[in-house]
C-alpha cells in the first residue's frame, strides 16, 4: 500500500536533467520591517510611498530597477517560523532579506533546502554572510554604496542593495547573465576587494570596469563542490535554468498529467514528447546548447532496479519488455540536456610576423 502523497523527484547531475513547460523567476520576495503585510506589486506605480518608511520603499524601488514581473512585500515578523510559515504559500521565487542576522540566513537557508526537497525552487540573496556555500543562495560582499536617487546621493547598505541584485536578476533577457551587469545608478563604491578571491568564497562583488560600476562575476555562494556538484553549479545563470526546467516538469506534471492518465507505454511515450518539445524550445531561445543532446527518455536501467525490487528475474526480458514494463503509478525517466554559459573569460594569442592559418568552414 502507498505510505505517503504522490511524489515528484527530478535529480539534477551535471548531465541529468528532465523539464517541461517553460517559465522565468520573476518572483521577489523582499521582507522588510513594514507593517505592511503580504501585498504584492506589479510595478513601482502601484506602491503608495506614504505606506512605507522612506528606507523600505527605497528597497522597493532598487528592485522594481530590474523589472521583475512580481514584487511580493511580507512583513518581517517577531520570529522566524512566522516567516517561513507565510513562505509556505510561495513558489519559485527570490528572496531579499535585508535585515536578516547570521542566524536568519542559515534558518532561510535550511528552510529553502527542505523546500527544494519538495521540488520549491526558490533561491535567496544575502549580504556578507559566513559559511552560505550553497548552489541557492547568493552571497553579495560589499560595503556601503553611493547611488544617485532623485537627483541626490544616497547611501544605501549592502543587504538594502540585495534588492537590486534580485530584481536585476529576475528581468534579465535568455541571452545575459548577470555578469557585468551594468549599475548606472552607482555613483561610488569600494571596489577594494579581491574580485577573483571573492568568486573562489562564493561571493558576488562589484568591480569598476570600463569607466563604470558592473557586478563581478555572476556566481552564488557554493564553494564544496562533490561528484555530481561542479563548477557549473556555482554559476548564477546555470542553476537558474536547471530550477526552471525542474519547477516547470513538476508544475506540468501536477497540473496536466498526475490523476488524468492512465500510465502506460503509450502516455509516458507522449509525455516524454511533451518535454523533448519543450527542451527543443529552450534550445532555440539559447537556453540549452543545440548542438548537444537535449531528451528525455524512459530509463531502462531504473526500470529494470524497480521490476527486480519487486523480486521480478529480468534475465530473459528484452530491452523492449524492460522499457514497456508496468510501473504501477511511477514514470521513470532519464535525461540529459546542456545549460548555456555566456561569453565571461577569453583565451587570445597573438603571433608576431607570422602568416594566420586559414581555417576551415
Amino acid at each position: 500500500m502507498p505510505d505517503k502523497q504522490p511524489s515528484f523527484t527530478v535529480t539534477f547531475k551535471e548531465l541529468a536533467v528532465t523539464a517541461i513547460k517553460r517559465q522565468t523567476r520573476g518572483h521577489v520576495i523582499l521582507v522588510l520591517d513594514s507593517e505592511t503585510d503580504q501585498v504584492s506589486y506589479q510595478s513601482l506605480n502601484e506602491v503608495q510611498e506614504t505606506g512605507f518608511t522612506p528606507e523600505d520603499y527605497l528597497t522597493i524601488e532598487l528592485c522594481f530597477k530590474g523589472n521583475p514581473k512580481k514584487v511580493t512585500v511580507l512583513k518581517k515578523g517577531d520570529e522566524i517560523s512566522n516567516l517561513t510559515q507565510t513562505l509556505d504559500k510561495y513558489n519559485n521565487y527570490t528572496l531579499v532579506y535585508p535585515t536578516a542576522t547570521e542566524a536568519d540566513a542559515t534558518a532561510i537557508k535550511n528552510y529553502l533546502n527542505l523546500k527544494r526537497e519538495k521540488n520549491n525552487y526558490s533561491i535567496a540573496i544575502f549580504a556578507n554572510m559566513e559559511g552560505m556555500d550553497s548552489s541557492y543562495i547568493v552571497n553579495f560582499k560589499s560595503e556601503d554604496i553611493k547611488i544617485s536617487h532623485n537627483n541626490e546621493t544616497k547611501t544605501v547598505s549592502a543587504a538594502q542593495y540585495t534588492a537590486r541584485i534580485a530584481g536585476a536578476l529576475s528581468g534579465l533577457s535568455n541571452s545575459r547573465s548577470l555578469t557585468y551587469f551594468e549599475l548606472k545608478e552607482i555613483v561610488d563604491a569600494n571596489v577594494s576587494i579581491d574580485a577573483d578571491e571573492a568568486v573562489k568564497e562564493g561571493n558576488l562583488v562589484i568591480i569598476y570596469q570600463d569607466n563604470g560600476f558592473k557586478f563581478g562575476r555572476a556566481v552564488n555562494s557554493l564553494v564544496t563542490l562533490t561528484d555530481g556538484i561542479t563548477e557549473a553549479f556555482q554559476k548564477i545563470r546555470v542553476v537558474n535554468i536547471m530550477d526552471m526546467i525542474a519547477g516547470d516538469i513538476v508544475s506540468t506534471f501536477r497540473q496536466n498529467y498526475v490523476g488524468k492518465y492512465i500510465n502506460n507505454y503509450a502516455n509516458k511515450k507522449r509525455f516524454i514528447g511533451a518535454i523533448n518539445t519543450y527542451l527543443k524550445s529552450l534550445a532555440s531561445e539559447g537556453l540549452l546548447d543545440e548542438a548537444n543532446d537535449n531528451a528525455v527518455y524512459l530509463s531502462y536501467e531504473k526500470t529494470k532496479a524497480y521490476i527486480e525490487a519487486k523480486g521480478v528475474s529480468t534475465e530473459n526480458m528484452s530491452y523492449q519488455d524492460i522499457i514497456q514494463y508496468n510501473t504501477g503509478s511511477y514514470v521513470i525517466l532519464d535525461g540529459v540536456c546542456s545549460p548555456t554559459d555566456c561569453m565571461e573569460d577569453l583565451d587570445l594569442g597573438f603571433y608576431l610576423f607570422q602568416a594566420l592559418e586559414s581555417e576551415e568552414v
